[in-house]
């Protein structure tokens, strides 16, 4: 069967890689469709310079957000034709190692299927598996009727908070980030206002100027970036609530300790993939989208297919062409 491989830094093939074999009781084999690029795929493997001997990384990796169709099941409640979003088998029960999801089957068990209605288009639902992950940590919030928040980082997953806020009340709704374009896109999102982020001290005085010197009520990293922690700080009010999202590579993250103190805030946490239960947001979001309240093609900007894959990898690491998410259609 095909899969993508990153072969080396900043490059990536399609690979012919073992097929699966017979079909375990239990377990349903699903045709892979499409995939969607997350900002994690890139600075946590396609732009960071690994050890020559890491290359290949594993087939399909590090891709996780991928749409399929059942062709073959042994599980009753995934008859042949279903739908999907499938969480990838990074790690085998042997605690070998796995596949991504860039592979054109994936056999998977109950526990990492999310169902998809037979209606809509896959390049759509894909996206609920972004959203998804952000419902889980924007439930940490609590109510934000009335309050000022701030998002840090408008890409997809930036956005998805955005929206999260926006359709819960909050009273300002604020996107802070570098790229005029995706400035554009918050506001179309529901955001009330936005910062373009020039300097620190210029995202303090834009602060105090919309918020009347209080600051932000909650904040949020979504910047993906190791500077996020500590800018964060810097705009959210004393005993505010700091949202936590972002997936740094660096190991050490430098930030102002005593103001943390100083400020007495309750910082959250919050990333899905490690509770006991990694899915159960991505299936509520799908219930709520099947109903109206959510819009599963919001946050899809580029949709190419396979052979491009390299290309699509590129500009969603460089923030070229406009790119918000990119998807995939898996077609070998």
């Amino acid at each position: 069967m095909k899969a993508a491989q990153i072969t080396g830094y900043r490059k990536i093939e399609i690979k012919d890689v073992p097929d699966l074999g017979e079909l375990e009781n239990g377990k349903v084999r699903f045709k892979t469709e499409c995939i969607s690029i997350c900002g994690s795929d890139i600075h946590g493997a396609f732009d960071k310079v690994l050890p020559e001997e890491d290359y290949p990384l594993p087939p399909g990796m590090p891709i996780h957000e991928v749409a399929s169709i059942a062709v073959e099941s042994k599980d009753d409640r995934y008859p042949v034709g279903t739908r999907a979003i499938i969480i990838p088998n990074y790690r085998n029960p042997d605690g070998s190692i796995g596949t991504g999801g860039a592979v054109e089957y994936i056999d998977q068990t109950h526990d990492k299927i999310i169902k998809l209605p037979d209606w809509g288009d896959l390049e759509d639902w894909i996206m609920l598996q972004h959203s998804g992950t952000v419902l889980y940590s924007a439930k940490h919030w609590g109510n934000i009727f009335g309050k000022k928040i701030a998002i840090l980082g408008q890409g997809g997953i930036g956005l998805s908070f955005t929206m999260f806020a926006s359709k819960q009340g909050a009273a300002e709704v604020v996107g802070i980030d570098k790229h005029d374009y995706r400035l554009d896109k918050s506001i179309s999102l529901g955001a009330t206002k936005t910062i373009k982020y020039i300097s620190l001290e210029d995202l303090i005085e834009k602060t105090e100027d919309i918020t009347d010197t209080e600051l932000f009520d909650v904040v949020v990293d979504a910047s993906g970036n190791e500077a996020g922690f500590n800018t964060c700080l810097n705009i959210i009010k004393p005993q505010g609530k700091f949202i936590t999202f972002s997936i740094v590579t660096a190991d050490m993250v430098e930030f102002e300790h005593s103001l943390m103190l100083r400020k007495n805030i309750d910082i959250h946490a919050t990333q899905i993939a490690t509770t006991s239960e990694p899915i159960a947001e991505i299936r509520e979001l799908v219930s709520l989208a099947e109903r109206g309240w959510w819009d599963p093609k919001t946050l899809k900007s580029h949709v190419s297919d396979l052979s491009d894959l390299q290309k699509s990898y590129e500009e969603y690491a460089d923030q070229k062409n406009n790119v918000i998410t990119n998807v995939v259609k898996f077609n070998p």
